[in-house]
């Protein structure tokens, strides 16, 4: 097996309690055991769990050409569920992350005073970070940005929710939220941890033959059942959406952005400070907000808030958006400012759900609550595989770096085809179809 085409190699143990930084490597065995992903940070996960740790990694394909392969995952023991969960973090971050030269980082106790982690060039600092603590992700974002001097680098950090350590909390991407709907906010805000911030510069290795293999997958891919579809007004429709909600999305999208090699782009610009149509970049500063999470849409919708408006703010203070609206409506409550009440005291009874009649999520609950709910309980553009496929769908994605989204939706990357990329990549010939099932197998009981 040759490692260099999917790793850098080197597992980053991040002590907050001690504030030091020290490195492992990442062994062929570990991969040949368990691939990467959700499934190395498992292991990872039982290897340091006295430390209460926080596991960041990314999977065998993360940025690489494979199609989608954009994810990295974060592990830790949710505070909504009391057991552990996997958070995907991609669109150009989890690719960032692995380009860093840092394939896993192990985060390890609670800092004395807040802090972030700033990894970059194989490198890795952590630095005070009383200067942001108090502002909100948006401010932060700039902040960090500002203070290293560059504007490409891609971040997971928290708000005001993450500070109070509601359980509501979630860890945002740079501006715009996250898949986090286990609370993983709080998890940092314990932590005494703000940010992770990445600049990657590095590079990996390809195998012959593995770029064009990669290019006839995502050809086959832009030219199936998502063909002519875009954004989440597609998806939402597919689902069945309430049409409020799809006439709400038609009316202020501006425009659609997918994530690194993604043939799908599910990332919705909304405008609503000024018209959807401006192009012009030297308008309004803030016209608008990127929403990817159509259930947290959907939801703060039927609580009776203005979606748009009420997704920011939820951005803003790293605040759930699907549970936040399940508060307030069951507090009867429309008022926007009761977002910012629910950052500062607001609970979570349970995982958000979606606003779907005869989805897979109960069954789904059944077999798993590993996963994240903000990925569609069934397949956007495809035939329903029910409550088995999904998660078997998934637990490929999280294990080997594929946007989950896109692993729903694009069936043309069956099981056959991730196995021959894999002993492509990897010079891997031994790797087996049967491999592949014991390793997502064992990550979905060892998750339970």
């Amino acid at each position: 097996m040759e490692t260099m085409n999917n790793y850098n190699g080197v597992i980053l143990i991040v002590d907050l309690e001690a504030q030091e930084c020290t490195t492992e490597d990442l062994d062929e065995e570990l991969i040949e055991k368990a691939l990467g992903g959700a499934a190395i940070n498992m292991a990872l996960y039982e290897q340091y769990r006295d430390r209460d740790p926080l596991i960041l990694g990314t999977g065998f394909f993360t940025a690489t050409f494979m199609p989608a392969g954009c994810a990295g995952v974060m592990t830790a023991k949710s505070p909504v569920t009391g057991s552990i969960g996997h958070v995907p973090f991609g669109w150009q971050t989890g690719v960032e992350f692995k380009l860093t030269g840092f394939d896993f980082v192990v985060i390890l106790g609670k800092a004395q005073n807040p802090v972030r982690l700033w990894l970059h060039d194989g490198l890795s600092d952590i630095d005070d970070s009383e200067d942001i603590w108090g502002q909100d992700v948006w401010q932060s974002t700039d902040k960090i940005r500002e203070t290293y001097g560059d504007d490409m680098i891609q971040i997971l950090l928290i708000g005001k929710a993450g500070e109070n350590k509601v359980s509501l909390a979630q860890v945002s991407e740079n501006y715009w939220g996250s898949k986090d709907k286990f609370g993983f906010g709080a998890v940092f805000g314990e932590k005494n941890l703000k940010a992770v911030a990445m600049r990657g510069l590095g590079a990996l290795e390809v195998a012959e033959g593995f770029f064009q293999k990669c290019i006839e997958l995502q050809n086959e891919i832009k030219g199936g059942a998502i063909a002519g579809k875009a954004g989440l007004k597609d998806i939402a429709a597919d689902l069945g959406i309430d049409a409020a909600v799809i006439e709400k999305i038609q009316g202020l999208t501006h425009r659609n952005d997918a994530g690194y090699n993604c043939a799908y782009p599910y990332y919705t610009y909304l405008k609503y400070r000024e018209s959807p149509d401006t192009m012009a970049m030297d308008g309004n500063a803030e016209p608008g907000c990127l929403v990817s999470d159509l259930s947290g849409f959907a939801g703060l919708q039927a609580a009776g808030l203005d979606p748009a408006e009420a997704m920011e703010q939820c951005c803003r203070l790293g605040l759930e958006p699907a549970g936040a609206g399940r508060q307030l409506k069951a507090q009867g409550s429309s008022d926007i400012a009761g977002l910012d009440q629910l950052a500062t005291s607001g609970s979570c009874e349970g995982l958000a759900t979606w606003p779907l009649e005869n989805s897979n999520e109960a069954a789904i609950a059944g077999i798993t609550k590993a996963f994240s709910t903000a990925v569609p309980p069934k397949a956007p553009f495809a035939q329903d595989s029910g409550a088995d496929g999904w998660v078997q769908r998934q637990a490929l994605a999280y294990t080997l770096g594929i946007d989950p989204v896109i692993m729903l939706m694009a069936t043309e990357i069956t099981e056959e085809k991730l196995v021959e990329l894999i002993q492509l990549s990897a010079e891997w010939d031994e790797f087996s179809a049967d491999d592949l099932k014991r390793i997502t197998s064992e990550l979905v009981q060892r998750s339970a």
